[in-house]
């Protein structure tokens, strides 16, 4: 990977973040479709905001960082095709959509140093039976996740108990929407994304780091960014996380990701 000379690094989450299905929208109207699966609209988000993106990719590195499979990133359709995304909560990087093979060493070594992933599956799969639980899946072979038929569904005492086992196993749990996410803890978007500016960097100085989350697993991201902006909806916001260099929307639903963007816009320069 060579240097890329340039004085800020966007780093925006998309679910929840600058996407949003229907019913996470918060009732905004006048939205486009981004996304679709299977042919129907899964994802949305409002014109204004794809537009500003496309500003803010021209200003700044633009890198999407993201828990979606490279198969579920790819179904996204962004208004101009970033240099660089992060997928598998910052497990594989996509350099011109090229996956990075040094990387996967990397992430793999990184996982590594948790529970293997058939034992943080099976913490999962323990329940795939109950009536509650849609699918149980591995992503990438670096972690997993639990689809619910609904968030008031997941019980509450399974949510702690499994944690509690999560976190002795050297993992990380994450409730976003009606998914429950179990990752190593060491494979973070953090972690991957400051990995990232370093090569990026290269003997040079390290862009400004500008960053974009909602979910617990952006929350180190955030902390470790320049400066960073969080919507006011979503996991942090449920538990009414904040930072010193955060700041929160003002807006939520699809709102929140159009406010996002031109907050980026504002601090490029």
């Amino acid at each position: 990977m060579t240097a890329v000379l340039t004085s800020a690094l966007a780093a925006v989450d998309l679910d929840r973040t600058l996407i949003y299905s229907a019913a996470a929208a918060g009732g905004a109207e006048g939205l486009q479709v981004v996304e679709h699966l299977d042919g129907a609209p899964l994802s949305h988000a409002t014109p204004a905001s794809w537009r500003l993106l496309a500003d803010l990719a021209e200003r700044a590195l633009l890198v999407p960082v993201t828990t979606r499979t490279v198969a579920q990133y790819e179904r996204v359709r962004l208004p101009v095709v970033p240099r660089y995304a992060l997928c598998a909560n910052g497990g594989v990087l996509l350099a011109d959509g090229v996956r990075d093979p040094d990387w996967d060493d990397w992430a793999a070594a990184t996982a590594a140093q948790a529970a293997p992933l058939p034992e943080l599956l099976a913490l999962l799969e323990a329940v795939a039976g109950e009536p509650w639980v849609r699918t149980v899946r591995a992503a990438e072979g670096l972690f997993c996740y639990l689809v619910a038929h609904a968030r008031e569904a997941i019980p509450a005492g399974w949510l702690a108990d499994t944690g509690a086992a999560v976190t002795a196993a050297g993992a990380m749990l994450s409730v976003q929407g009606r998914k429950v996410y179990v990752v190593p803890a060491g494979l973070s978007k953090a972690a991957g994304l400051l990995r990232l500016r370093r090569l990026l960097a290269g003997e040079g100085p390290a862009p400004r780091l500008l960053c974009a989350g909602d979910s617990l697993l952006d929350a180190p991201m955030l902390l470790a960014a320049d400066a960073a902006v969080r919507p006011a909806h979503g996991e942090l916001h449920e538990q009414g996380w904040t930072g010193a260099r955060v700041a929160v929307t003002a807006a939520s639903g699809a709102a929140a990701g159009e406010e996002i963007v031109r907050w980026l816009l504002d601090r490029v320069g």
